[in-house]
């Protein structure tokens, strides 16, 4: 019965308060009249072990007295501190031991029925995805309308100008943080969620750079793509990013490729050492190994991977599919009322804003505080560019001005990407994509492993199968002993006042010792006689005083 219950409310939401106090109440009957039920079988087979050690030698009648007794805990101690000489006397002990450890049924019991928070489980919802189809390109870009002068052409063309200006807020606002962008959770979340979700977009295929593909001739010449220094100055580009158009392998449409490069731990001091020293930068060239990237955009279909808990929302995301070559040149025309002239002017849209904030260059000159006016990189977290004054503090004079020395230190971020570039573009530009989820443009059903915010009964079926179990074995070696004992005895053994009287009525040496202080070392034994009661013969057993 206990099992059958425990296992209706398994799963069960706990209720109101009310309910929450009778299913307490049934937690703890169940063992409660177990315990009850047992107890008394036990006592009863106890008394049968008694009146067998009572036959089979001579105890102190304080040992006796505590042998009949009902079974408790100080009775036992003293039984086994006093009296653990006697032969018989440890055996019985352990038995008593086991009928009083029957109670601790009634306090593992009602552990086996718990309140635990609901588990996760998978269900189908209606989750944002994105569909850049949807977006009209009135809502991405700025555009200009051109419509055909040839009678082949039917349909009027979009000219891309720019991304407007809520679509570059966006990018600006994903492409600044080094988290991806958040929204809203399900309803259904509960306390946590997750869920993936694919999507098409323009997605960054990057491929490292060779220091000899960045300096092709030298360092500060006509084709390096980081001028070290710039046009013979005393100014040293340490990032640059450039874009350009480029044909595809089939040579029949055009590809933007940017072009990343940067100086790796780079540190103006060892400039401002040169400087001070020579007048020039350059003598120390061969410290300096630029790296960099060439990275182009395609069609791709993206996997989004979301997290929602404890009121924070974790995403990423990864290429599932690579598809053709994104077709980059701004300046050409789009049909307009085709399939695919909302994604492309989007897409157009996403890329122009995403290497609007890249593009340009750092430049240091010894002396003199970076400033980053030629490019909003510094936005990203990419970079890591820190100026700081020197530890001792050292005035140099740069020209006639005279001015605080700077160390200036500029490296990529280990933080995102993990230190490679291609990487922490890639994963940059994912998030950038992700930031027009919130958008709420269109949604898609996806399997949401998702955690209520409530509770519910578990029942753990093996522990109060364990628990029963074992209390149940131990309680049977106890009975299957009594039964033993009872055999043996020939008679049932019932300590209570009458019977007690009919056992020690025909002692005269015990009513003799009765009144004396050492009553109670009195030594007695149990004696057993027998007599025809009509038919049948009756047993009986009497208290007597040793010899």
């Amino acid at each position: 019965m206990n099992h059958v219950v425990f296992a209706h409310l398994d799963g069960q939401e706990p209720g109101s308060h009310t309910s929450q106090f009778w299913v307490t109440v049934l937690k703890n009957t169940f063992p409660a009249a177990v315990v009850f039920f047992l107890f008394i079988g036990l006592k009863v087979s106890l008394s049968q072990v008694a009146l067998r050690i009572m036959q089979l030698d001579s105890y102190p009648l304080g040992l006796v007295n505590l042998i009949i007794s009902p079974p408790d805990f100080l009775n036992t101690l003293s039984m086994v501190f006093k009296f653990s000489l006697e032969t018989s006397i440890p055996r019985f002990a352990i038995l008593a031991t086991i009928a009083q450890a029957v109670a601790l049924t009634s306090l593992f019991v009602p552990g086996t029925l718990t309140v635990v928070s609901s588990p996760s489980h998978t269900q189908t919802l209606l989750v944002p995805t994105l569909d850049f189809n949807i977006f009209d390109p009135a809502q991405s870009s700025i555009y200009g309308e051109a419509f055909p002068v040839e009678r082949s052409h039917t349909l009027p063309t979009l000219q891309f100008i720019g991304p407007s200006q809520r679509w570059q807020q966006l990018v600006l606002r994903a492409i600044s943080s080094n988290v991806a962008p958040t929204w809203s959770p399900p309803v259904e979340c509960g306390s946590a969620c997750s869920y993936s979700f694919s999507y098409s977009a323009p997605a960054l295929n990057c491929m490292q750079l060779l220091k000899k593909d960045i300096w092709p001739s030298a360092p500060d010449t006509s084709d390096s793509r980081l001028a070290f220094p710039v046009n013979s100055s005393i100014k040293y580009a340490f990032y640059n990013l450039t874009s350009s158009s480029i044909l595809s392998e089939s040579n029949t449409t055009l590809m933007l490729v940017l072009d990343v490069i940067y100086m790796p731990d780079f540190n103006g001091t060892i400039l401002d050492q040169s400087y001070h020293a020579n007048g020039t930068g350059l003598s120390q060239l061969n410290k300096w190994s630029p790296l960099g990237v060439r990275c182009s955009f395609h069609n791709a279909t993206y996997k989004a991977t979301t997290q929602f808990f404890n009121h924070t929302q974790i995403s990423s995301t990864r290429v599932e599919e690579w598809q053709h070559g994104f077709i980059t040149s701004f300046a050409d025309v789009v049909n307009a009322s085709t399939n695919t002239t909302n994604n492309t002017m989007a897409f157009n849209s996403i890329v122009d804003s995403f290497t609007t904030v890249l593009q340009g260059s750092l430049v240091y000159e010894p002396g003199y505080i970076v400033r980053d006016d030629n490019t909003q990189v510094l936005y990203t977290p990419l970079f890591n560019l820190t100026n700081y004054p020197p530890a001792d503090n050292v005035y140099t004079t740069s020209g006639s001005e005279e001015g605080l020395e700077i160390v200036t230190t500029f490296s990529l971020s280990p933080a995102f990407g993990g230190g490679d570039l291609s990487a922490g573009l890639q994963n940059l530009f994912g998030n950038v994509t992700l930031a027009f989820v919130s958008e709420q443009m269109s949604t898609t059903y996806a399997n949401v492993t998702a955690t209520p915010n409530s509770t519910e009964y578990q029942y753990i079926g093996w522990r109060l199968g364990l628990i029963y179990g074992v209390t149940f074995s131990f309680s049977l070696v106890v009975v299957v002993y009594a039964l033993f004992c009872l055999w043996k005895n020939g008679t049932l053994a019932v300590f209570d006042l009458q019977h007690i009287l009919e056992m020690t009525a025909s002692s005269a040496r015990l009513h003799e010792l009765a009144g004396r202080p050492d009553f109670r070392s009195t030594l007695v034994t149990g004696i057993t006689s027998s007599k025809l009661d009509g038919t049948r013969r009756k047993i009986t057993v009497v208290l007597e005083v040793s010899n």
